[in-house]
């Protein structure tokens, strides 16, 4: 909605409420100048950018701010034209056809608007123009980029730089070739300049630009930019805008230290001018931004309303003709009060394992040794703790498990303060009765009993209900060679305790054979640390994948550590603890050479988090459509999601789904590089581990011997050589199942949802040999998620072959 019109006359400044404020005289007029606004990209498609950890497309930031700057200008007056109006594939023109447009309008000026994206740490303003920086095409262009650059800085204080960063094309674009440029600045017959109005992948000015008053604020920046760039009447009213912070608490996302966003921003704040009882309410995207447009000069006061547990507060403010009062403020929490219990998982309703975690929420930080001290369990019972960032969600387990079939009851006694020394109100007492344990269980395992296609680098993994006695696991637990009879050497053994429960790792020292069962071994001998064994010997086989690997030309090593950025300073990090996740040297596990890159993450929440790692050097992959790039990546078994991103056509991310990481141990993990849209070189930048839902919170990852290898034209046929490919995938449409088919074959697919469910069938499709496309658009029923698509593949000539299961991501 326009808030306020400006005309050459008269003018009635309007409030968000549709009341009126003031009126006043002024003779502001933009008649006979013609603009042409470009809002970059459009239709959320690959030539967009997004940002999964904030949910902002950039196409939909310019459009609004676009259409924004058209009913100001055009409410001075100036003729306006626009490159689209909407958002869909369609409306995302090719550069030359946008120059045609403002030719043939015979525009005075071209604003194309954007925001920038390059390593997810830095965010200011930047502003393009075409020529060198000392010689301009359009000296004026240069002028009006000056002018901007000053607007857009002037209206925030979130930068991490305030270097002047207005430049020509040629220069600021020097390796694509001489005088070559933007494209949308290249054949332009007036001046023009491209505006990259702050970083989109600087997490903390995400979030901002999924507000649309923020945004409008920026086309307020381009309308005093064109009144001056005019030199007409400047506006002689002005803005309030703002960011509420938290002033104890820091952001799980990336944010540069010593700015304004070291602090959290504070949700669902209300906000009140006065005078005129003007009220915003702040949106719960994690901005904590407020403004307020169209207000005459003079004294205001603002009045802080915020969330429950913070205190009320407020701010004076000047207001001044043509400009933004900055007007930021940290709320207080409200330490006065008493901390409550918000809740307490599991429902303790129900019977509970010996092994529970219990997860007590409380309504501010607390004073951790206090609760510690006032939570009794009883029977008594030797407790780990472990507190969040904040001091407002605790985690406790029992250290070596409660006693089965037992009545036991949690008090906390009023001794538990917050961080103020305030205790709580009363003592709150839980009961349960734990369940029955006469055994050693085994939980889960990987490899899981009969699967097939397992690496031939796995990492054997058991996971049993209670800690495991390390002797009797190291003498009682095989792996056999089904073809031979013999066990293989164990290596690198790990045991495991976590929350009360136990894990045995091993790995092998050598490479397993393709296409062979093994057998996991498990003898009545192995024994818990209590005494307890499973009672009877266990097995558990599984077949290595069909062929060896294929790779190629190594062009990253993992050698030298320097050249990769911390998950911190990657950008596009959200929802890690920084200090928990890192990106370091490892000389112990590694796939050759002398070490290996490992990725300690933490995720701080249940979903949503990204965990990035950005090289530096960025190894060229060349533009072969035929070529394949892989890594050697060490599982971990967290089910999340694991991500390539590359660079196409100079700057465009694209992100590519690799898998869901659903081993443990060393696999080759490959994407062909035809599923990349690009005319020009690739860029390989990122290792991107993204939360999935059900994925764990925090792992461990290796990475090494990143190679790019063109397959030969004619192979033997395999199962590998059945490719297989979907696209996109992160799938936001209708998606293709691109099959190379060796012979003539019969072709099923259904669709399944993670617990196992038949969602959708396609049998019998009948398919010559060759690259052949399958079309599937997901019912609109289908929740964003994980899908297994079931490929299976019956040659004409009767020979049956596996099922191939892939994973597509729907994210619509």
């Amino acid at each position: 909605m326009f808030r306020s019109l400006i005309q050459s006359v008269t003018v009635c400044i309007l409030l968000m409420n549709g009341s009126v404020l003031t009126a006043y005289s002024q003779t502001i007029d933009l008649t006979g100048y013609k603009i042409f606004i470009n809002p970059g990209h459009g239709g959320y498609d690959p030539n967009d950018r997004h940002i999964p950890a904030t949910g902002f497309w950039e196409s939909e930031g310019n459009l609004v701010k676009g259409l924004f700057l058209r009913e100001l200008l055009e409410s001075l007056n100036a003729m306006v034209y626009m490159s689209r109006t909407a958002n869909t594939t369609a409306d995302d023109l090719s550069l030359s056809v946008i120059d045609e447009m403002a030719n043939a309008a015979n525009a005075d000026f071209f604003l194309s608007i954007h925001s920038n994206g390059f390593d997810g740490t830095q965010n200011y303003p930047l502003l393009l123009f075409r020529g060198y920086d000392n010689q301009p095409v359009f000296p004026e262009a240069k002028s009006m980029a000056q002018i901007m650059w000053q607007k857009l800085f002037e209206k925030g204080n979130c930068w991490t730089s305030s270097n002047h960063y207005v430049k020509g094309d040629w220069t600021f674009y020097p390796e694509w070739g001489d005088q070559t440029g933007l494209g949308v600045l290249r054949t332009l017959t007036m001046p023009g300049v491209l505006s990259e109005g702050s970083f989109h992948d600087y997490i903390p000015e995400s979030w901002r630009l999924r507000n649309d008053d923020h945004l409008h604020h920026e086309s307020w920046a381009f309308l005093r930019a064109f009144i001056e760039f005019y030199d007409v009447m400047p506006l002689d009213h002005g803005i309030v805008a703002g960011v509420i912070r938290d002033t104890l608490l820091t952001p799980a996302w990336y944010f540069r230290r010593g700015t304004r966003d070291e602090k959290l921003p504070v949700n669902g704040t209300r906000v009140i001018l006065t005078p005129g009882n003007r009220i915003y309410q702040v949106d719960d995207l994690n901005n904590g931004f407020f403004f307020f447009d169209s207000l005459s000069p003079g004294e205001y006061k603002l009045y802080f309303d915020g969330p429950a547990g913070y205190t009320k507060d407020s701010l004076p403010v000047s207001v001044i003709p043509n400009a933004t009062a900055l007007a930021d403020i940290y709320l207080q929490t409200d330490t006065t009060k008493a901390p409550e219990i918000l809740g307490i998982i599991p429902d303790l309703s129900d019977s509970i394992p010996v092994n529970q975690e219990f997860t007590f929420t409380f309504s501010m930080p607390m004073d951790p040794d206090s609760v510690q001290k006032a939570i009794e369990f009883n029977p008594e019972a030797l407790l780990n703790y472990q507190w969040d960032d904040d001091y407002r969600t605790l985690k406790l387990w029992p250290s070596a498990g409660l006693t089965s079939k037992t009545a036991y009851s949690i008090i906390v006694a009023t001794a538990a303060c917050s961080r103020w020394k305030v205790n709580i109100a009363a003592e709150q007492q839980y009961s349960f009765v734990t369940l029955n344990r006469s055994r050693l269980s085994i939980e889960k395992t990987y490899p899981s009993d009969g699967q097939t296609g397992v690496t031939l680098y796995p990492q054997i993994r058991i996971y049993f209900d209670a800690p495991v006695n390390e002797m009797s696991a190291s003498s009682e637990i095989q792996l056999v060679n089904e073809g031979t009879g013999q066990p293989l050497t164990k290596v690198r053994e790990r045991f495991i305790i976590a929350r009360g429960k136990g894990a045995y790792y091993f790995e092998t020292e050598q490479q397993l054979e393709p296409g062979k069962q093994y057998t996991v071994a498990l003898y009545k001998g192995l024994t818990d640390a209590g005494g307890f064994s499973p009672g009877k010997d266990y097995e558990f086989s599984f077949i290595t994948r069909s062929t060896i690997y294929k790779t190629g030309i190594v062009i990253e090593p993992y050698e030298e550590i320097s050249k990769f950025r911390d998950p911190e300073t990657s950008g596009s990090t959200a929802g890690t603890n920084n200090e928990l996740t890192t990106f370091t040297l490892s000389s112990d596990v590694k796939f050759s050479g002398s070490g290996a890159g490992q990725l300690d993450y933490v995720f701080t929440g249940d979903a949503g988090g990204i965990c990035r790692v950005f090289d530096t050097q960025k190894p060229s992959l060349g533009n072969n459509d035929s070529s394949v790039f892989g890594i050697w990546v060490f599982g971990d078994l967290s089910c999340n999601i694991l991500e390539y991103w590359f660079y196409a056509d100079g700057s465009v991310n694209q992100a590519v789904f690799v898998d869901e990481i659903d081993w443990a141990g060393w696999d080759y993990k490959a994407v062909p590089l035809n599923i990349i849209p690009a005319d020009g070189e690739i860029l390989f930048h990122s290792m991107v581990i993204r939360q999935a839902n059900g994925g764990l919170t925090g792992g461990t990852i290796w990475f090494d011997d990143a190679s790019l290898y063109t397959p030969p034209e004619i192979e033997e046929p395999g199962i590998e050589d059945i490719t297989v490919e979907f696209r996109p995938n992160p799938l936001t449409g209708t998606g293709i199942i691109k099959c190379m088919l060796p012979e003539n074959s019969v072709v099923s697919v259904r669709v399944y949802s993670p617990d196992g469910r038949v969602l959708e069938i396609m049998d019998n499709i009948c398919l010559d040999k060759g690259v052949r496309e399958i079309l599937w658009k997901p019912s609109p029923a289908l929740a964003n998620g994980i899908y297994l698509i079931d490929i299976k593949i019956r040659p004409f000539t009767g020979v049956s072959r596996e099922t191939i299961t892939r994973r597509w991501v729907l994210a619509r």
